[in-house]
């Protein structure tokens, strides 16, 4: 399915009941007018999104219906639904995006009543799951639990990110800084043990003890002649004739890496006259000892950052799933109270879902208006408690059949 794809979730009130249920007390649906006005639908060239077209949305009504109190109690929940509909809405595309940076080519598929489909199998053979929420128990008591569990799901899912973030910080701030110049790079990573002569003897690169140290600068290009003349009257402690130049080590603006021995007692009065002159005297002690220390460090991190995203990219992707259940439940909560306040009790209702084409839109309301606009108005004269979906709202247009929007997917994928 396309990124952005808009599917409709329609109610309508059914006229007839099952004699043989009502004579029970059942107050069931016909399903023959459900299947009626499912062909009806399909009938509608407008209407097919899909090539399967509109599919029904087993939304409880008849005996199985949900529980929910008093007529005011009704009136609440639809306040309340529209909310958590949009707040469900965001943590859902933002798993999504959230997913899809960490894996571009992730899969999304809902897990739900022991089966794990893609999202339009899911959709198409939705139903009510009894276990997470079962109807015995009240709207507005289900609405809670699954804010609670959804709540819960993006603080987790936000904790692991920042778990993350964190790790990669790390790693960042501990890699290699291949791109940037001498003066950004840390120089563990230039002067490195293949690179750096040290056998212990006087001739080495480095020459450390107690009281003689090396201090790494670095001189900008055209500037060599100006510092040989001048290091050597920094300080009375600094070795004579001890600048060498590191050979195949300039970086791209020409800025070229040498090294000068001295006594510790002279470092700081070395550093502040190359300050003046605007040489950069850079914070080193080569040691092989570390430069080992350090791969092992950056080998770890690497693998923890790996774990961590395999992690991180598990719970994202069953996050969005719980969250999805979720959210296709609260729709479903909304097309009952909906269909309730408009069509009346007992909760008798036919519902469906379906994707119109993007080029037809006011072809397919002009449709549903039609054929559902019709068996809607048999309720209008005996029911004056209209509620309107999310598309009905604040000035929009009023259709006469209950009205919800869904977009599952918002994120650009890659191919």
């Amino acid at each position: 399915m396309s990124v952005g794809q808009e599917f409709w979730i329609v109610a309508v009130g059914c006229l007839s009941k099952e004699p043989s249920l009502v004579s029970k007390g059942q107050g069931a649906s016909s399903q023959s007018e459900k299947d009626g006005l499912l062909a009806e639908l399909r009938r509608q060239s407008s209407l097919m999104g899909d090539k399967e077209g509109p599919q029904k949305l087993d939304v409880p009504d008849g005996e199985g219906s949900l529980v929910f109190g008093s007529f005011d109690t009704l009136i609440k929940l639809t306040d309340d639904l529209a909310k958590f509909d949009s707040s469900v809405d965001g943590i859902v595309h933002r798993l999504e995006r959230q997913t899809l940076e960490l894996d571009p080519k992730a899969e999304f598929k809902v897990n739900s009543q022991r089966q794990e489909k893609p999202f339009l199998d899911y959709l198409k053979t939705w139903q009510w799951d009894e276990a997470k929420y079962p109807k015995t128990r009240s709207i507005a008591d289900n609405l809670t639990l699954l804010m609670s569990v959804v709540n819960k799901l993006d603080e987790e899912a936000r904790n692991k990110t920042a778990q993350y973030n964190e790790f990669k910080t790390q790693k960042g701030n501990m890699s290699k800084k291949d791109g940037a110049n001498l003066a950004g790079k840390d120089l563990i990573d230039v002067l490195t043990p293949d690179v750096v002569k040290c056998t212990g003897g006087p001739d080495d690169d480095f020459i450390m003890n107690e009281h003689v140290t090396t201090v790494p600068v670095i001189i900008p290009r055209g500037q060599e002649e100006d510092f040989l003349q001048f290091y050597e009257s920094t300080d009375q402690y600094v070795a004579p004739m001890s600048a060498r130049k590191f050979d195949g080590m300039d970086d791209k603006d020409g800025n070229s890496l040498w090294r000068v021995v001295m006594f510790r007692s002279a470092v700081d009065a070395f550093k502040k006259a190359c300050r003046e002159k605007r040489f950069l005297v850079k914070d080193f002690e080569y040691s092989e000892e570390a430069y080992k220390k350090l791969q092992v460090q950056r080998a770890q991190l690497e693998e923890s950052v790996k774990r961590q995203h395999e992690l991180v990219r598990g719970l994202y992707q069953a996050a969005w799933s719980d969250a999805m259940v979720a959210w296709m439940h609260i729709k479903a909560m909304r097309v009952f109270v909906e269909s309730v306040l408009r069509f009346g009790m007992p909760p008798s209702f036919a519902s469906f879902v379906l994707c119109p084409k993007a080029n037809s839109i006011a072809g397919a309301r002009k449709a549903l208006s039609s054929i559902l606009g019709k068996q809607a108005g048999t309720f209008s004269a005996d029911n004056k408690n209209d509620s309107r979906g999310d598309d009905e709202k604040d000035g929009d247009e009023f259709f006469p059949y209950v009205s919800l929007s869904l977009t599952p997917f918002t994120c650009v994928r890659e191919k």
